[in-house]
C-alpha cells in the first residue's frame, strides 16, 4: 500500500506577503485628517486630553463646515454623514464626534451643526485650549 505524504506549505515568504499587504492597505486607506485651515480654538478651564475620535467636524472663522476633512454645504450633510458612520456603533466611546470650531465662528452656524451631530446619533466632544496658555 503506497504511503501518502502530506503537502508541505512553504512559510518562508509569509512575512514578506504580510508586509506587502500592510503597505498596500496603508497606501489605499483614506485617513481622517484635521482641517487644513488654522483655527483659533476657544479657551476654557478644566479641559481633558482625549484620544481622537474617528469622526471629525470642523468650522472655520468664515463659517465653512468640514466633515471628515471634506467641505460640506450644510448641517443636514453633517447629520446624514454622522448617522451613516455611526450606524453599527453601540458604545459611547465609539459614538464620539470631535467638534472643532473657530472661536470667531457665528452662533447661527455652529448651533445647527451641534444639533445635527446629536440628531445623527453622535456624542459631541468639543475641542478647545486651556485658559491661560
Amino acid at each position: 500500500m503506497p504511503r501518502h505524504e502530506l503537502p508541505v506549505v512553504p512559510t518562508a515568504n509569509l512575512v514578506d506577503i504580510a508586509i506587502l499587504l500592510i503597505i498596500f492597505y496603508m497606501a489605499c486607506s483614506n485617513f481622517v485628517t484635521q482641517q487644513g485651515a488654522p483655527l483659533a480654538l476657544p479657551k476654557a478651564g478644566g479641559l481633558e486630553k482625549l484620544s481622537e475620535p474617528l469622526i471629525l467636524v470642523a468650522i472655520d472663522s468664515q463659517g465653512s463646515i468640514t466633515f471628515q476633512g471634506k467641505p460640506v454645504s450644510s448641517a443636514a450633510d453633517v447629520e446624514s454623514g454622522v448617522a451613516e458612520l455611526l450606524r453599527e456603533k453601540t458604545t459611547d466611546e465609539m459614538r464620539q464626534v470631535m467638534f472643532r470650531c473657530d472661536a470667531a465662528a457665528n452662533r447661527k452656524v455652529f448651533e445647527p451643526v451641534l444639533n445635527a451631530i446629536v440628531q445623527g446619533g453622535g456624542i459631541v466632544v468639543a475641542v478647545g485650549e486651556k485658559a491661560g496658555e
